[in-house]
């Protein structure tokens, strides 16, 4: 997020150069151990359900620019000593639990007999949070 806001609002690309080192360093990697398989098929634990994919990410998207970046930042916030970053961590750990556990989860055999209704749940929560949370002008 921040590489692309510093790219688009700064025009400074040094931290979105450091983004595209990685994804070349780990395209190169992957192809030369045999690794890279374009698109969903043959990937080792994702099944090939497109609008599922897409809306299940809409979703952690969503739930992750509320919570104000990505898993790996609340993650490092959190061994900061930030408790905001830490209940998030915590919460990823126990959404984790209850999706392995109440068949929301998915796998390489398709949707988990639950997933459909807990993708959209998770939707309908953060669009909630989102629209009550706007700040009046």
């Amino acid at each position: 997020m921040g590489a692309l806001r510093d790219l688009f609002l700064f025009r400074q690309a040094h931290l979105f150069l450091g983004v595209l080192a990685f994804l070349v360093v780990a395209f190169v990697a992957n192809l030369a151990l045999g690794q890279f398989h374009p698109g969903f098929t043959g990937q080792p634990v994702a099944h090939t359900l497109s609008l599922w994919n897409f809306l299940g990410m809409v979703a952690s998207g969503l739930a992750f620019a509320l919570a104000g970046g990505c898993p790996g930042r609340q993650l490092i916030l959190a061994g900061e000593g930030d408790g905001d970053s830490a209940v998030f961590a915590l919460g990823m750990l126990v959404a984790a639990a209850f999706a392995h556990n109440m068949g929301w989860a998915s796998s390489p055999a398709g949707l988990g007999p639950n997933g459909m209704i807990a993708t959209f749940g998770a939707l309908g929560f953060c669009l909630f949070i989102g629209f009550t949370n706007l700040k009046k002008a």
